[in-house]
């Protein structure tokens, strides 16, 4: 399975906000993984962090699965990020944390479906992006 994480932020105020740096500074750690060969398989995680703002934030709390692409055999799953979270010092921390129950609901849904998975694989590569920010707070 290969994992994508991208955001939505209806705010361009959002644009150097702690969370959005977190998701940034992720997605290229997760990039320096992209020749690994759990990085190259379906299926795939397509996770959205949905930022919130005072015109916009979304009706849900915590992850939701949003649809499936038999065809890409994409799944895509979406993130409400709360409030307390956008200028959050726990930012990246929560970013993995995220990312790891998204891989959980992930299993869930592809066991039901019956898609071979390896979930074991891509929990541990999530759970080595936070062992280097661990790292580097100390």
């Amino acid at each position: 399975m290969t994992i994508h994480i991208a955001s939505m932020m209806p705010d361009r105020a959002l644009d150097e906000s702690a969370i959005a740096k977190a998701i940034i500074k992720t997605a290229v750690d997760l990039a320096r993984f992209r020749e690994e060969p759990i990085q190259k398989r379906a299926p795939i995680l397509d996770l959205i962090f949905l930022l919130p703002s005072r015109q916009e934030k979304a009706d849900f709390d915590g992850l939701r699965l949003h649809s499936f692409d038999k065809a890409s055999q994409t799944l895509r799953i979406e993130c409400a990020v709360p409030e307390k979270m956008v200028a959050s010092t726990h930012a990246e921390r929560f970013v993995v944390a995220v990312m790891l129950d998204a891989i959980d609901a992930a299993t869930e849904f592809f066991t039901e479906q019956r898609i071979l998975f390896d979930a074991m694989g891509h929990l541990a590569l999530v759970e080595a992006l936070g062992a280097s920010e661990q790292y580097a707070i100390n």
